[in-house]
């Protein structure tokens, strides 16, 4: 028996309110607000609560035992609240791993770099030190190391991007999301070929007209949907403007900013016959990044040696980065329980990377004695130098592949297979250099007598990166999978297997996962997943830093082992869910990189063998009455021990490094998401968006990778936004020209709040005695932005 009180925001009892289990088991609570239901016994239940005027509760009961009475109390809200309630209680997704996002959350995080990946960093297992950049790194895996699925079609990320402040938009428009899903390790086999993460959206199939607009000082999204009459076709178009000038200005470099991002993208939906969809997605990307520096003026170092570095610019930097894509997507029920997919899709990437800039800098010594009328000016010059930064680098890429999936259900076992061909046309042209006159570092020598320069006498770049690549190569990949339930154990089982003609490497990747609901009292699931987990080199992995291609390079290789716990109870009459995941990840024949910024340098002729284990926990449910808050802890190690690499002793005599911290390996990371109210109106809100990162390991240029062990200090953020509904969607306003409107609502964020220096990558300069120096590249200070939101 389940009882109970219900009452509204001001915790007056509500009459008349609808308590159901399904159609046929229901009642309505009594002029005091109280209620009482009878449900069977060891059957966990959702509890239905729903009235017109206020929003619709559901609430999973645990399962109870024979006679056993269960309370409780829950507070109505009337329908105008901008967050749809959570249903934490999505069995399915449980048993499979995935961690669910409502894409109306992502609209309200306040963040620099607003999108679906910015809701991911929040996850436990992701990490990211970088606010500029759309970029994550999953359980100790870099960014390539991460699936990214829209309507089932695998995306890809720009090629050439060094740094954030290049990056644009995202493929992912937030405002066409229907559906968001991520898994952080031991993914099925339907999912592709990478070792770390699977990212799987889905975009609106309109049911309705609707169009929304908003704006702020970063940019303006716009989106519009439709629906025929006849409700057999729709369309779904999004167009998103977005510049960063504002925010880039409070970096260290004074510069004249030019960064222009624009995207297009549609969905158009055709009901052929009853057992005919035809679905075609497209987007035009353009990011154009245009900087013109001037000046640089950086402070670092400590109360015993405090330094400044003033660098003067010339010169500029331009590039552009255009993709475009298309996909058609046929589905075909062809009987109740099976269902095919036929899938042609196209992307045509092109990339161009143009700088000259030139340096002069000087490194100076702070005065640091407290006692010092001049303590902070400058007391001395340490070292004066010069360098020019060259680049002429274009990719032109085309992926072309057609795919095939089948799904079915038979015997009550879901059937799943796919087989994709696939391809892949590289063309890159590399044609950089770094010219460093540091102290003497590059003083041209003379070749007469007279010791007289003469006009034949050459410098010695720094770096030089110069050749032309071309590849032409074909994929050809599977899977089949099969999931059964057992009465309370569920079963998934598959393999793929991959095909790369580069390589002339057949892959089999077997996985498997075990979900398991015990008959308690508690509402637990427990899952158990393993497989490997191939990733064969794409192109960027086949390059190393001057160019060079390794052309008997073979896959990683990562082999996935998780044990998790998916805990949902009730406090407060609210559900909450703690999950709980440890894992360990066996890495073999790794191309060990380094990276600098968002910058991956892989080295594809050496080799290496590591791992990943650690802790994930998660607790997300209403801290706060009607609103959704989380917190993330993630505590993680990954090292690699590099294949014939060793260190030269004092004698003479030679020792193997062994396992070195891999540049992922932040330790400890903390995410906290939370939200709160006005007491009784919660049409104004608070939202919270607190990270805590610890130190990534670096070295200093052209060193050894075993010689990476310093750490970038940690990553510490707090974004903060305050929101206001001006306009609700189930509210009459008594301004008459407000009600054309669904939804206004008006926001204000601080960016940064504690305006703390965080550290994204470091430039080396050097003193007059040669002496190096790491002077920190700083990420954004504290900016303030205005947002409005309007949904017609």
């Amino acid at each position: 028996m389940i009882s109970g009180k219900v009452v509204d925001k001001n915790n007056k009892p509500l009459s008349e309110i609808n308590i159901s289990v399904n159609k046929n088991i229901g009642v309505t609570s009594d002029k005091n607000g109280y209620y009482l239901i009878n449900i069977k016994n060891k059957k966990s239940i959702v509890l239905k609560f729903s009235s017109v005027g206020y929003q619709t509760e559901k609430i999973r009961i645990p399962r109870l035992e024979k006679s056993q009475n269960y309370q409780l109390d829950i507070t109505l809200f009337e329908e105008n609240i901008l967050l749809n309630k959570v249903i934490v209680g999505d069995k399915e997704i449980r048993k499979k791993g995935l961690s669910k996002i409502k894409p109306k959350q992502v609209s309200i995080l306040p963040t620099g770099n607003s999108g679906v990946e910015a809701m991911i960093k929040t996850l436990p297992g992701v990490s990211s030190a970088n606010e500029l950049s759309s970029q994550y790194s999953v359980r100790g895996g870099n960014f390539d190391e991460n699936l990214v699925y829209v309507n089932g079609i695998e995306i890809y990320r720009p090629f050439l991007i060094s740094s954030s402040q290049q990056e644009g938009l995202s493929f992912i428009n937030s405002d066409l999301v229907s559906e968001i899903n991520f898994s952080s390790g031991g993914f099925e086999a339907k999912y592709g070929d990478k070792m770390s993460s699977v990212l799987d959206i889905k975009y609106i199939v309109p049911k309705k007209n609707k169009t929304s607009i908003s704006t702020s000082l970063l940019g303006t999204n716009f989106h519009t949907q439709g629906v025929s009459k006849n409700k057999k076709n729709s369309y779904l178009i999004g167009l998103r403007y977005k510049t960063t000038n504002y925010i880039l200005n409070s970096l260290d470099t004074d510069a004249e900013y030019r960064p222009r991002f624009f995207d297009v993208q549609s969905s158009f939906n055709f009901k052929i016959f009853d057992y005919w969809n035809l679905n075609i997605l497209s987007n035009y990307n353009y990011n154009n990044y245009l900087m013109i520096p001037t000046s640089r003026d950086t402070e670092f170092g400590n109360i015993n040696e405090a330094l400044k570095l003033r660098i003067f610019f010339d010169g500029q930097e331009k590039d552009e980065f255009t993709t475009f894509f298309t996909t058609i997507i046929n589905k075909f029920k062809i009987s109740e329980n099976s269902n095919l997919q036929a899938n042609l899709s196209f992307f045509d990437i092109n990339e161009s990377e143009n700088y000259d800039i030139m340096g002069i800098y000087f490194l100076y010594q702070l005065d640091n004695n407290l006692g010092s009328n001049s303590f902070g000016d400058i007391a001395y010059n340490r070292g004066i130098g010069k360098y020019i930064d060259h680049s002429r680098n274009s990719l032109n890429a085309n992926i072309l592949n057609l795919s095939l999936k089948g799904a079915h259900f038979i015997n009550n076992t879901n059937l799943n297979w796919g087989v994709k061909l696939q391809k892949e046309i590289f063309e890159d042209i590399i044609n950089e250099w770094r010219l460093i006159d540091s102290a003497g570092y590059n003083i041209p020598s003379s070749n007469n007598q007279f010791d007289t320069i003469s006009n034949n006498n050459n410098f010695v770049l720094d770096e030089v990166r110069k050749t032309e690549i071309n590849i032409n190569s074909n994929r050809v990949t599977s899977f089949f999978q099969f999931s059964k339930d057992y009465k309370n154990l569920s079963l998934t089982a598959g393999t793929r297997t991959n095909y790369w003609s580069f390589s002339k490497e057949l892959l089999l990747s077997p996985r498997i996962s075990l979900a398991y609901a015990p008959l308690w009292e508690k509402d637990f699931v427990f899952r158990l997943a393993s497989g490997i987990y191939y990733q064969s080199p794409f192109y960027k992995e086949l390059r190393d830093e001057s160019g060079q291609l390794n052309n008997n390079i073979k896959a990683q290789k990562s082999i996935h082992h998780v044990l998790s716990s998916d805990y949902l109870f009730y406090s407060w009459g609210r559900p909450f869910k703690l999950v709980t995941e440890v894992y360990y990840k066996d890495l073999k024949n790794l191309i060990p990189y380094k990276i600098d910024n968002v910058r991956i340098q892989y080295l594809p002729f050496e080799k290496s063998n590591g791992y990943a284990t650690g802790l994930d926990f998660k607790i997300n449910g209403e801290f706060v009455n009607g609103v959704e808050s989380w917190a993330s802890l993630s505590i993680m190690k990954t090292a690699e021990d590099i294949v014939g690499d060793y260190i030269v002793n004092e004698d003479n005599s030679q020792s193997e490094v062994g396992f070195i911290p891999r540049p992922t390996d932040q330790r400890v990371n903390f995410s906290l998401f939370f939200q709160d109210y006005v007491p009784n109106n919660p049409n104004y809100k608070m939202h919270l968006n607190l990270k805590y990162g610890s130190g990534l390991p670096f070295g200093p240029p052209k060193s050894e990778k075993y010689e990476d062990i310093l750490r970038i200090p940690s990553y510490r953020r707090v974004d903060i936004g305050f929101s206001a509904g001006i306009k609700s969607s189930k509210k009459v306003s008594r301004f008459k020209f407000l009600n054309y409107f669904e939804e206004i609502w008006l926001s204000a964020e601080v960016f940064n709040l504690l305006d703390i220096n965080n550290t994204v990558s470091y430039l080396w300069v050097s003193d007059i005695n040669g002496r190096q120096y790491a002077v920190p590249n700083y990420l954004t200070s504290r900016q303030l932005n205005a947002r409005l939101i309007i949904k017609i």
